[in-house]
């Protein structure tokens, strides 16, 4: 029954250390919860990780923690982004929350740290700009029209598109790729349905595999 347990463990306000000693805590605390739960015969090894307030990755951590609360759902979303990237040719693509600024899920490649805390950024950009144009009484900056381009200095291009119950993609590509705006902006409506339907099919309680796009 324990091997089902997955335990989360964050180690909080490491703001004070210096990378050196913040590898050298994680590596001390691993071994001494290991060693621990071993001598006790309890058989779960912990996932442990440092968490700052004062950058994204208390965030990047609960992302990760939240995945693993939905693996089916999990896998079928991995599989429609990677629909969405490989046709038109972007970097990266990944799906995330607007209120936590969680991802829940990228396409098969690791996400950098780096990458994250600027898909961050870009969710703050576009949140404070449409704040500038939102009915004050409004809950919430997205609809389902909310559609934005950034470009960056290194020839990248951000993009972000609303697609439902809170979430938004964000996308890295090349601006090349812009070339064929209409391609993509088609896919992401097809990425969009796909989306629309995993979601449906789950709030009815029936399983929605891969095998159900091809």
């Amino acid at each position: 029954m324990l091997q089902n347990i997955v335990v989360s463990v964050f180690i909080h306000k490491v703001d004070g250390l210096s990378e050196d000693q913040r590898a050298d805590a994680l590596r001390d605390i691993n071994f001494r919860v290991t060693e621990e739960l071993s001598e006790a015969e309890i058989g779960i090894i912990p996932k442990i990780q440092l968490t700052s307030v004062y950058d994204y990755s208390i965030f990047e951590a609960l992302s990760i923690v939240g995945q693993k609360l939905i693996p089916e759902l999990l896998s079928t979303f991995e599989w429609l982004l990677n629909a969405l990237k490989n046709p038109c040719g972007m970097d990266r693509v990944m799906l995330f929350d607007v209120a936590t600024k969680c991802y829940i899920a990228t396409d098969t490649e690791t996400v950098p740290t780096n990458i994250y805390e600027m898909c961050c950024d870009m969710l703050d950009l576009v949140a404070d700009v449409s704040n500038i144009y939102t009915n004050p009484e409004a809950v919430y900056y997205y609809d389902s029209k909310s559609f934005s381009l950034v470009h960056l200095d290194n020839g990248t291009v951000i993009l972000t598109k609303y697609i439902c119950n809170n979430l938004i993609l964000v996308c890295l590509l090349p601006e090349s790729c812009l070339n064929d705006l209409g391609l993509i902006e088609h896919n992401i409506g097809k990425f969009s349905q796909g989306m629309d339907d995993v979601l449906t099919a789950n709030n009815k309680r029936k399983p929605l595999t891969i095998s159900d796009f091809n």
